[in-house]
């Protein structure tokens, strides 16, 4: 019997040589669809590429040590993947005055400051918190809440407030002017625990109406013997409208300084008329004529006081002083911003050279350019009252 050829196996390897190549050409040609998300952007891709990081590479992504890559860069890329690239961008902050730089890959100031755990609602953040951050970064401060203590007028508010003095007291309802006096300088930073002060100043312009004293004055006469006298003229008291400024702190008055005054009514010189005719009998003495009154005040005898030259005023309102005496415009006493109480004070009026020493029981003025405030009685003494403000030489004894 006749040896039979088999060419079913040599047909069969043909066939699966064949089909082994096929394989090795289809895969070669196999495409992945992917999602590359870069910093919130998709982008749909085919690749043949085998992982990640060939994707990147081929997309042109480069990443550094603080981006973030999802999955990482050597997984194998599989059909359907999203590939997720997230920037790093670096934040420098400063947080209640201490500075700090961090990295984060938050796309805006809120995400980041939820990251960081600085999201508290009652912070105070220096840019907005929808602010985008770029890839360059941004810089921006915090400042946390404290609890502080507001006392504005005698009344204390505890609350907690972000930022400065200023942030402070707008959040409880106060709104300094520029001569009311505070603790701290609005722009001060809080801090736990503080205490905050708000002395409110007002300053009121007050009228009052004075009488002004009529002078006496003595005229000689013939028509009457010695040691008689006639009133020729009535005297008649004048008056004048004084206008003072009185300061304020928190509703309690500290001081009323006299600005200036306007006569409305010239006072009348009261004319007394004197004899000089001589009795007609020689024998009997005559009368010696009667003297003129004496002004009050006039100074005193002691020597004038050097070194230092300032405008005074005068006061004579009853009321305390600082150093807790009833005030008596009668006594020789002052008021000086800083003297300490009960400085003797020598103070001249070099217009006429009276002089007087006065005793220090009080503060004031605080009208730029003088420096005492004497009680009616002193600025008497050296001749004053009429001017209401005088330049005066003073020396602390």
């Amino acid at each position: 019997m006749a040896k039979k050829h088999v060419w079913i196996p040599v047909a069969a390897g043909g066939l699966a040589l064949t089909v082994v190549g096929g394989v090795a050409i289809a895969s070669a040609m196999h495409k992945n669809d992917v999602t590359l998300i870069v910093d919130g952007a998709a982008t749909q891709l085919s690749v043949r590429e085998d992982t990640v990081g060939e994707v990147l590479n081929l997309e042109g992504v480069s990443v550094g040590e603080h981006d973030v890559v999802l999955p990482a860069a050597d997984e194998k890329v599989q059909d359907g993947m999203e590939i997720s690239v997230v920037y790093g961008r670096q934040l420098s902050l400063t947080v209640d005055g201490e500075e700090r730089t961090v990295w984060t890959t938050a796309r805006t100031v809120e995400e980041a400051l939820a990251f960081l755990g600085l999201d508290a609602a009652d912070s105070k953040i220096s840019v907005d918190r929808s602010t985008q951050i770029g890839r360059d970064g941004l810089d921006f401060d915090i400042s946390t809440a404290k609890n502080v203590k507001v006392t504005v007028k005698g009344q204390a508010t505890d609350l907690k407030s972000a930022g400065t003095v200023g942030d402070a007291l707008a959040a409880a309802g106060a709104t300094p002017d520029d001569d009311d006096i505070l603790s701290q300088s609005a722009d001060t930073p809080l801090t736990e625990g503080m205490s905050i002060q708000l002395t409110v100043v007002d300053q009121k312009t007050t009228t009052k109406e004075v009488a002004i004293p009529f002078e006496k004055k003595n005229k000689e006469t013939s028509d009457l013997e010695k040691g008689k006298t006639k009133v020729e003229t009535k005297g008649v008291d004048g008056l004048k409208t004084e206008t003072y400024v009185e300061v304020y702190h928190d509703g309690t008055l500290q001081s009323s300084t006299k600005q200036s005054e306007q006569v409305t009514k010239e006072p009348v010189t009261e004319v007394t008329l004197v004899g000089t005719k001589e009795k007609a009998k020689k024998s009997e003495p005559s009368p010696s004529p009667t003297p003129s009154p004496s002004k009050p005040g006039g100074g005193d005898d002691g020597p004038p006081a050097t070194g230092n030259t300032c405008k005074a005023s005068y006061y004579w309102q009853g009321q305390k002083t600082a150093n807790g005496e009833q005030f008596n415009p009668n006594d020789l006493t002052a008021a000086h911003k800083s003297l300490p109480f009960n400085s003797r004070v020598r103070v001249t009026n070099p217009a006429n050279g009276k002089s007087v020493t006065v005793r220090i029981n009080d503060r004031g003025p605080y009208i730029a350019g003088r420096c005492l405030d004497l009680s009616k009685a002193a600025m008497e003494a050296i001749g004053g009252t009429g001017a209401g403000v005088i330049t005066v030489n003073w020396q602390v004894l």
